[in-house]
C-alpha cells in the first residue's frame, strides 16, 4: 500500500552539468504530473513524465528540476528583436492608456517571454538526459520509499479501525436474533390485546407477522458487513493501487450499516451502529490519502 503524499530527491552529475531533481506529491484523483525544468531541455518533458507514471499511477505531483553547467556547453542564444518592438510598443501604449509616465526599460522587455531563448543541439540534450535520468531514478526511488512508509502507518491504521468495526458488527450479529424474537413477540402480544374478533383468522395474522418480522430482519445486511470487511483485508494487503477499490467497498459497508440503522430500534444495535459508522468514516478520511 502506498499513500499519495511524498517527497523524493535526487542528483547526479557528469564533467558538464550537475543535476538536482525533488519530487512531491499531494492526493489527487488521477495521476497529474507538473515538471519544472529549463525552457530549452522542455522537449525531454515527456520523457519525464512516462518514467514517473510508469512508477505511480495517482497523486498530484510536482517535479522540480535544477540543472547547473559545469563547463561551456554548445547552447545557442536568440534574439527575437521583431517580439521585443511589439513587447515595448506594448508596453509605451499601457503606459499611455493608464496615464502614466514612466520608463520603459530594458528589464521591462527582456524578461518578456520568448524574448530572449536558448537552444541545446541534439548531442547536448543526449547528454543533459543521461545525468537528468541518473537523478530522476534516485529521486523516483526515495519518493516511492516515503510513500511506501506512510502507506504502512495508514494500513496499520485501518487494521486497527476494522478490528473495531469487527467487534460492533458481532455484538449486532449476537444481538439481532434476540431483537427479532423480542419484536416478533411484541407484534404478537399488541395483537392479541387490541383485536378481540373471535372470528380473526390466526394463521394469516401469523403469516403476516412473520413477514413483518422478516422484512425487519438484518441478518442479509451482517453477512455483507462480514464480507465486505474481508475483502477490504485482503485488498489493503495487496502491492498494487488499491484506494479506488477500497473507496468503493468503503462505500458498500456504510451502505449496509446505514440500512441496519433504519431497520432495527433495539438501542444495543443502533448504538453499535453509530459506532460502525463512525469507524467507517475515519477509514474513509485515510482512503483519501491511499494511492
Amino acid at each position: 500500500m502506498y499513500s499519495m503524499t511524498g517527497y523524493g530527491m535526487g542528483e547526479s552529475s557528469n564533467d558538464r552539468f550537475h543535476t538536482k531533481i525533488e519530487i512531491k506529491s499531494v492526493n489527487n484523483r488521477y495521476c497529474d504530473i507538473a515538471i519544472r525544468l529549463p525552457r530549452n531541455l522542455i522537449s525531454l518533458e515527456e520523457k519525464i513524465k512516462r518514467e514517473i507514471k510508469s512508477k505511480v499511477s495517482r497523486g498530484k505531483i510536482d517535479v522540480f528540476i535544477n540543472i547547473e553547467s559545469i563547463e561551456n556547453t554548445s547552447s545557442t542564444i536568440d534574439v527575437d528583436i521583431p517580439l521585443a518592438k511589439q513587447y515595448y510598443e506594448a508596453l509605451l501604449k499601457l503606459n499611455k492608456g493608464l496615464g502614466l509616465n514612466d520608463e520603459v526599460r530594458l528589464f521591462d522587455i527582456y524578461k518578456m517571454p520568448n524574448v530572449i531563448t536558448s537552444t541545446v543541439e541534439e548531442n547536448d540534450i543526449e547528454d543533459y538526459w543521461k545525468v537528468i535520468k541518473e537523478a530522476l531514478d534516485i529521486s523516483i526511488e526515495s519518493f516511492l520509499d516515503m510513500r511506501k512508509i506512510e502507506g504502512e502507518n495508514i494500513k496499520l491504521d485501518i487494521h486497527s479501525k476494522l478490528s473495531n468495526i469487527v467487534s460492533s458488527a458481532e455484538i449486532i450479529k449476537n444481538r439481532a436474533p434476540i431483537s427479532l424474537e423480542e419484536n416478533t413477540k411484541k407484534f404478537k402480544e399488541n395483537i392479541s390485546n387490541n383485536l378481540k374478533d373471535e372470528n380473526l383468522d390466526i394463521q394469516r395474522l401469523t403469516t403476516e407477522v412473520a413477514i413483518i418480522c422478516d422484512k425487519l430482519s438484518i441478518d442479509e445486511e451482517i453477512t455483507r458487513i462480514f464480507l465486505h470487511i474481508s475483502q477490504l483485508n485482503d485488498i489493503i494487503n495487496s502491492n498494487e493501487p488499491i484506494g479506488r477499490k477500497l473507496d468503493f467497498l468503503i462505500q458498500e459497508l456504510n451502505r449496509e450499516v446505514n440500512t441496519i440503522g433504519s431497520k432495527s430500534t433495539d438501542i444495543e444495535i443502533l448504538n453499535n451502529v453509530v459506532n460502525l459508522k463512525s469507524e467507517i468514516e475515519k477509514i474513509r478520511e485515510q482512503i483519501q490519502n491511499i494511492e
